[in-house]
């Protein structure tokens, strides 16, 4: 399968880590979109299918884990990979989320394209 058919969505409150990370998808070929919160990924997931969410674990309002437990209800087939700059702050809920099962991989920012492009190319 050619990974244009590979729908990704990522999930940053900053706009310029999202526009960054979908434009580095977008050239290795996948059909990228981001979001900038958790709500507005919801409404994406329930409107269209994405192979793969790149989801950050420290957002205001809804937070990564939180998400990803709805994300999984939602469509229960899409991976879902979590990322953070803030480790400290995210270690509980990582940690959380590695216990229930729920987490397949995480990246800690700041990472390199080639760590999103690969996660991508394994997990879409």
């Amino acid at each position: 399968m050619d990974n244009r058919s590979k729908r990704v969505l990522v999930v940053d409150d900053e706009e310029t880590v999202g526009i960054g990370m979908s434009e580095m998808l977008k050239d290795a070929g996948f059909d990228a979109s981001y979001v900038t919160s958790a709500p507005q990924a919801l409404d994406e997931i329930k409107n269209s299918e994405y192979s793969l969410v790149f989801l950050d674990m420290v957002m205001p309002g809804m937070n990564g884990l939180d998400a990803f437990r709805e994300i999984k209800k939602l469509r229960p087939c899409t991976r879902v990979v979590l990322f953070t700059g803030y480790f400290k702050d995210a270690d509980k809920a990582i940690f959380e989320g590695v216990k229930e099962g729920m987490i397949d991989v995480y990246i800690r920012k700041p990472f390199f394209s080639e760590e999103i492009v690969s996660t991508a190319m394994k997990y879409a």
